[in-house]
């Protein structure tokens, strides 16, 4: 009798598995089909036993199954929530470094064109000074070659004149 009973267990497990019509009303069909076999058994104890005892289990399986199916949603609620405040979290992690680096980068900028314009007025008063040093070079060397008017020790007019070249 325990082989029977296992069989008609799974023959029911893999019945409500693959059914082709709704849970209610394969709920409906299979409680018709047990009534049905429940009237035509003989009126003997021990089937009405089993019976009894088949549909106190297929009852406390759907119960499992229930609290088990209701722990599972949950449970992805949980991960749910879980992941979706590591995900808040992670974005404004990302946002603040986002932040930080350009501002970093403006700072940086903003140094190096600093540093850019003393150079560049560095380099424009050195090439000034060396215009001026120049064209003081140049003037000194022109005075020297046309001659030279400036005042003397006693504060006379000295005029130089240069050497003729009676080649030129």
């Amino acid at each position: 009798m325990n082989n029977f009973t296992k069989g008609i267990l799974v023959g029911v497990g893999v019945g409500l598995l693959v059914a082709p019509f709704s849970g209610e009303e394969t709920r409906r069909r299979l409680a018709s089909r047990v009534q049905e076999l429940r009237n035509s058994l003989p009126e003997d104890s021990r089937l009405n036993y089993y019976a009894d005892q088949l549909s106190q289990r297929v009852t406390d399986t759907k119960e499992n199954l229930r609290d088990y199916a209701q722990q599972a949603v949950s449970t992805a609620k949980d991960t749910g929530a879980s992941l979706s405040t590591k995900a808040v979290q992670t974005s404004q992690d990302v946002a603040d470094r986002v932040k930080q680096t350009s501002q970093d980068m403006a700072n940086k900028a903003k140094q190096t064109s600093q540093d850019v314009a003393d150079r560049v007025k560095q380099t424009s008063q050195d090439m000034a000074d060396k215009a001026k040093q120049t064209s003081q070079d140049a003037a000194n060397k022109t005075r020297q070659s046309v001659g030279y008017t400036g005042s003397g020790p006693n504060g006379a007019t000295t005029r130089a004149f240069p050497e003729n070249d009676p080649n030129a």
